[in-house]
């Protein structure tokens, strides 16, 4: 069975009474070469463990069980768990787990899968959910070790922009906390059953310890405050935050009032969050 098959898959799914959900975001992925890029853009070991974020029909699960030790799916609609028989049968290190992946107690499922090890993400995350996935995995405080994640090419432009760039924003600078995202490779629309209206990209982030000394919850205080209204000040947006300091405190750091957030870096939020929340 050839399930990056368009014309397979669609057979599959009329077979089973299933066709892909709008609600669900499904676009299955339906070119070989590309499942394969993917795979190999993880860079897995043997021994490694994997997370992926939705199991689909399988042909990425499929690849990713050939390179590493184990991998746990999750898929959320469950009317193509039952598929998993047929399309990933003969798989002895693969989980697939109904469910919802930002309902999902990443470091209770690292403990309870992979022995608490640190583990890699990846999947064909759905357009309309792709900063809540990526931010909900980031900020699990499981041992993830990577995220490698197929987005719709204009995220993957937000998330890779730098400071000062156009598509800098609020998601970009929450993920600089923990990563410096890198897109890969583009993907063509003509590459999914359906095909979406719209490229997808393939990004990648290595994460290590997180880029600055500040708590988490501190940083994206600073970083919400900062993005509220782009076109505003930074020291506008900063105001109610600071409670009446915010002019001295970018001063202390340095950083022009009249400059708009998009131009500041993650090591400028966490010098603002460090005066705004006193840590020393």
């Amino acid at each position: 069975m050839n399930i990056t098959s368009p014309r397979e898959i669609a057979q599959l799914l009329s077979e089973n009474g299933l066709s892909p959900l709008k609600k669900f975001g499904q676009n299955f992925l339906c070119d070989e070469n590309i499942v394969q890029k993917i795979a190999d853009s993880m860079r897995l070991a043997p021994g490694d463990f994997v997370l992926e974020v939705g199991t689909g029909l399988g042909a990425l699960t499929r690849a990713l069980c050939t390179r590493a030790k184990k991998v746990v799916s999750i898929e959320i609609d469950r009317g193509l768990l039952a598929l998993h028989e047929r399309t990933l049968a003969g798989l002895s290190n693969v989980t697939v787990l109904e469910g919802d992946i930002l309902k999902c107690d990443l470091r209770s499922l690292c403990g309870q899968y992979f022995g608490g090890a640190p583990f890699h993400v990846c999947g064909n995350l759905p357009y309309y959910i792709t900063s809540k996935i990526l931010m909900h995995v980031l900020e699990s405080g499981a041992p993830v070790r990577s995220v490698t994640a197929m987005v719709q090419k204009e995220v993957a432009e937000r998330l890779s922009a730098r400071p000062g760039d156009t598509d800098y924003g609020a998601l970009t600078a929450s993920c600089l906390y923990f990563a410096q995202p890198e897109t890969l490779f583009t993907v063509s629309h003509s590459c999914f059953y359906p095909a979406p209206d719209v490229d997808s990209a393939i990004i990648r982030m290595e994460l290590s310890h997180p880029a600055c000394d500040v708590p988490r919850a501190e940083y994206a205080a600073v970083v919400r405050a900062a993005f509220s209204m782009r076109r505003k000040t930074i020291y506008n947006n900063l105001k109610p935050l600071a409670k009446g300091d915010a002019k001295s405190i970018l001063e202390s750091c340095k950083i022009d009032p009249n400059a708009r957030a998009q131009e500041l870096s993650p090591a400028q939020f966490c010098e603002i969050a460090k005066l705004i929340f006193q840590i020393l």
